[in-house]
C-alpha cells in the first residue's frame, strides 16, 4: 500500500477500534463478516473498482456499498464499508485490502480481549511449522482441486487443539489462494505481535531450548534491539548444532551447518 491508503487504513482502523470496543464477544463473527465482503468483492472486480472510483461522488460509492451489502452482513460491517468506500485510495483493490486487514485485527482484538492474543500467535506460529515439516498436509491444504470448503473443514480436523480465534486465521488462510498460506501465516503471527507490543524471533535449534538459555536469549534479544521479543523456537536437527535467529529483517545464522556449508564453499573457490 501507497501512503494515502496507508492512512486511510489507519484512519478506518482508529473508528473500528472504537466499535469493538462497545462489542465484546462480537469480534470474531465480525472478523468473518468482514472477510465476506473481501471474497464478494474479489468475486466482482466491476463492483470493486466502482467503490474504488474516484471520479464517482464520495456518497454515491457509500451508497453501492450499502445496496450490495444491506441484509448480507450486519450493519456495521456494511456501515464500515460505506466509510472506506467515501475514502480515497492510492491503487485499486487497496479498499479489499483494507478489509481483510480490518477482519484479521478484529479477531486479534476479540483474541486479545480475552487473554488469548499471545496463546494465539504461538499456536499460529506452531501451525506454521507443522505444516512445513508435514508435506502430505502442505499440498492438501494447498490443492486446487479441494473445495474452500473442505479446506477449511480439514483446518478443524487437523488443528483440534487451537483456540476459535487461531482457528478462524488458520480457515481464512487456506481459503485465501491470492498468497501462499505460509505467507498469510507470517502476517497474522507479525500483526499478533504488532497488537502486543513485541517483536517475533523464530528461532531454528537442533534440540529444544531449556527454560533457562529460552530466558536468556528473550533478554538479549530484548536488549539488542530495545524492545519486548516473544522467542519461538523449531526444531531442525539439519541445523546439526547452534541457533538460527530471524528476527524483523535480520537472519543471525549460527549454525554448525551454515559454518559447515561457508568451509565447503571456500574450498571449492
Amino acid at each position: 500500500m501507497r501512503s494515502g491508503s496507508r492512512t486511510a487504513l489507519e484512519r478506518a482502523r482508529d473508528r473500528w477500534d472504537g466499535l469493538l470496543a462497545n462489542r465484546p464477544g462480537e469480534e470474531l463473527n465480525l472478523g468473518l463478516q468482514i472477510f465476506s465482503v473481501v471474497d464478494i468483492l474479489k468475486k466482482s472486480h466491476a463492483l470493486s473498482n466502482a467503490l474504488e472510483d474516484d471520479t464517482r461522488l464520495e456518497d454515491e460509492r457509500a451508497q453501492l456499498a450499502q445496496a450490495v451489502l444491506g441484509g448480507r452482513v450486519s450493519d456495521e460491517v456494511t456501515e464500515l464499508t460505506m466509510g472506506l468506500a467515501r475514502d480515497s485510495w492510492s491503487e485499486v483493490g487497496d479498499l479489499a485490502i483494507a478489509l481483510e486487514s480490518l477482519g484479521i485485527h478484529a479477531i486479534l482484538y476479540g483474541a486479545r480481549r480475552e487473554d488469548l492474543l499471545g496463546e494465539t500467535e504461538e499456536q499460529l506460529y506452531h501451525s506454521s511449522r507443522v505444516l512445513v515439516d508435514e508435506r502430505d498436509l502442505r499440498l492438501a491444504f494447498n490443492s486446487v482441486t479441494q473445495s474452500v470448503e473442505n479446506r477449511m473443514n480439514l483446518v478443524n480436523e487437523v488443528f483440534t487443539g487451537a483456540n476459535p480465534y487461531t482457528i478462524a486465521l488458520l480457515r481464512r488462510a487456506v481459503a485465501v489462494e491470492e498468497h501462499s498460506i505460509a505467507t498469510l501465516l507470517r502476517r497474522y503471527i507479525t500483526d499478533a505481535a504488532d497488537m502486543g507490543d513485541h517483536l517475533v524471533a523464530a528461532v531454528t535449534s537442533a534440540l529444544p531450548l531449556t527454560r533457562e538459555q529460552e530466558e536468556r536469549l528473550t533478554a538479549i534479544l530484548s536488549a539488542k534491539y530495545n524492545s519486548d521479543v516473544q522467542v519461538h523456537v523449531s526444531i531442525d536437527t539439519a541445523v546439526m548444532g547452534g541457533l538460527r535467529i530471524h528476527i524483523k529483517d535480520d537472519v543471525i545464522d549460527g549454525t554448525i551447518a551454515s559454518r559447515l556449508n561457508g568451509v565447503r564453499v571456500a574450498f571449492r573457490n
